[in-house]
């Protein structure tokens, strides 16, 4: 499993908070928010893992020994230590089933910069789906994950979300 102690969450986090503007989370942008954070994490993993989610599915990791997968969200960790409820995947047409594709997730609270680490076990026995939705979500109870950081200061970032944004406008 990963070390947290050498991943600087401190350059993770101000990612995290560099993309964290209504813009970036819009549905037209959220894809490349997450994207540029996931990309950091694995930057500052100590060379631990490599970021693989831009050609496999369901993991966005790979370290020698394991898969993990990440999912980030405001306000991740409620305060009866019980998570929200995370989308872990939409189907778009296909069977409602849920493959293991990783051995870890990897949890951001985007609003509180707090990370926490969990099994694929906990996050199988806690799927469900609702008949109206395309998507498969979980919800953690008390106890099924482990809280790896929390209230990180992020790092200020040189370059803004809005920078990023503009700079994608000059291949127009």
């Amino acid at each position: 499993m990963i070390d947290i102690e050498r991943i600087n969450l401190e350059e993770f986090f101000g990612c995290v908070a560099a993309t964290n503007t209504t813009q970036m989370k819009s549905n037209a942008f959220k894809t490349i928010r997450t994207w540029l954070q996931e990309k950091s994490f694995a930057k500052w993993s100590d060379g631990q893992l490599r970021y693989v989610g831009d050609y496999k599915d369901g993991m966005d990791f790979e370290s020698d020994d394991h898969a993990y997968e990440m999912k980030g969200k405001l306000k991740m960790f409620n305060k009866n230590g019980s998570t929200s409820a995370v989308d872990l995947k939409n189907f778009r047409g296909e069977n409602k089933v849920v493959d293991k594709t990783f051995d870890y997730m990897i949890l951001v609270d985007t609003l509180s910069m707090s990370i926490a680490i969990t099994d694929w076990e906990s996050i199988e026995k806690r799927i469900y789906f609702t008949p109206s939705s395309p998507t498969a979500k979980f919800k953690l109870q008390p106890g099924e994950y482990t809280m790896l950081a929390e209230n990180i200061k992020p790092t200020e970032k040189s370059m803004t979300s809005a920078q990023i944004l503009d700079n994608l406008q000059e291949i127009l």
